[in-house]
């Protein structure tokens, strides 16, 4: 029989393993190096210290655990106090403190990359980007309650909240559809991180953005005052792939735990137009339009999809020129002998050695992999687009209020406003 291992063992076992850990990742190599007769410097191998892992860890940690506390808040304690309270505290930690380097956001753009070229995806970038995910698959949006600094930060600024009109609202919504779709075209082609870029909070966080972002992320948060989380609803990436997750939950946000009496109290207070009302079953004579609006729609779609590819095809080579190779050849045929030193990308292109001919191939083939990455990003809107009108077509009744699934931001604002909370 194997004898049972006691704690004091098993303790000491593991921390000789985090030693072991930390020794070999500031160790030299047991390998020889390859010798090179060319003269060649072999470069050094950067092994990340042992602390930079750990605080890697760590931030995967505390981001379960407060998205665990965020999970109790919503659904167990069901106060918009304490949701607030601890979105406060994160914002502190996560934004401030960490300056805003945990990113589920921005980490849409490395896992992109990871399965496109395949492997190179830090573990900790898979952890920021799914654990949020996996949690709105069983809870809800509780990530944008009380996690996200971006989110937080907005919600402090939110004082006289405004309905937006449901038109304009539809349209407004389409806009983080094409910063995810647009935004993974330009990375996956080597344009740079869009999503990144387009982030208007980071230079709050880190203190270093330029003047002209700082000024953006300003009028955002100005702007919040009367139209709640603008970023969150009308921009964010990362809230298009929490809509998705959330439309699964197992166990949504609900507005009270009880029987609901239809008051409307909550339809008041909320502020991202998130409580559906009451509807009542249709008429034969209502349920017959439905259905003709509905088969019209659905005869649409392919004309749909077909007009949004068509336009991303067409956009292609403007989007392109966000891309250093095509800047590079409108610097060449523009500069002049007097005027190349202010194109730094000229000088870099005549020490590479390469053909202007090879340099225009070059440029022809990505201008050709950014009109096929748009055109699959416009076909892309176009389903959702269709989807979405489809999705007003539904003949669905709801006998109370309910929170939607995949707008609700589970911020708790309809707790204290409903009568059977208490």
């Amino acid at each position: 029989m194997v004898r049972s291992e006691n704690a004091p063992y098993r303790i000491a076992r593991v921390f000789s393993l985090f030693l072991l850990a930390a020794f070999t990742a500031s160790g030299e190599s047991r390998f020889p190096q390859p010798q090179f007769e060319s003269g060649y410097t072999t470069p050094p191998a950067y092994n990340p210290p042992f602390v930079a892992l750990v605080a890697e860890w760590l931030d995967a940690a505390l981001l379960a655990l407060a998205l665990g506390i965020s999970v109790w808040l919503v659904h167990r304690v069901r106060s918009r106090r304490w949701i607030f309270v601890f979105a406060v505290i994160c914002l502190v930690w996560f934004g401030f403190v960490r300056k805003g380097c945990f990113c589920p956001i921005g980490a849409i753009q490395n896992v992109a990359v990871a399965a496109w070229e395949g492997g190179g995806l830090a573990w900790s970038a898979a952890a920021f980007f799914a654990l949020p995910l996996i949690v709105a698959v069983f809870f809800g949006r509780v990530f944008c309650a009380s996690v996200c600094p971006l989110g937080i930060v907005q919600e402090i600024f939110i004082i006289r909240p405004q309905r937006m009109p449901r038109m304009i609202d539809a349209v407004l919504r389409l806009i983080p559809l094409g910063v995810l779709s647009f935004g993974l075209v330009y990375t996956l082609n080597g344009a740079g991180y869009l999503i990144c870029r387009t982030d208007p909070f980071v230079g709050f966080f880190r203190r270093s953005a330029p003047f002209s972002l700082l000024l953006v992320g300003m009028s955002v948060l100005l702007l919040g005052m009367v139209v709640a989380r603008p970023y969150c609803r009308y921009f964010c990436p990362y809230g298009v792939l929490l809509e998705w997750c959330s439309r699964l939950a197992w166990k949504p946000v609900r507005i009270t735990p009880k029987e609901c009496v239809n008051c409307r109290l909550c339809v008041g207070v909320c502020p991202v137009d998130a409580i559906e009302i009451p509807r009542e079953a249709l008429g034969e004579t209502a349920r017959a339009q439905q259905f003709r609006r509905f088969t019209a729609i659905l005869l649409t779609v392919p004309l749909l999809i077909a007009g949004c590819a068509g336009t991303g095809w067409l956009t292609g080579a403007f989007v392109a020129k966000a891309h250093p190779l095509v800047q590079t050849e409108e610097a060449l045929l523009i500069a002049t002998p007097e005027t190349e030193d202010l194109y730094p990308q000229i000088e870099a292109f005549k020490k590479s050695g390469v053909p202007q001919e090879a340099l225009e191939e070059e440029v022809l083939a990505v201008i050709g992999r950014f009109r096929v990455g748009n055109a699959a990003a416009g076909a892309f809107i176009g389903l959702v687009v269709a989807l979405r009108l489809l999705g007003l077509s539904r003949l669905r009744t709801r006998s109370e209020h309910e929170a939607n699934r995949f707008r609700c931001i589970a911020c708790g604002r309809c707790y204290p406003a409903c009568p059977k909370n208490g």
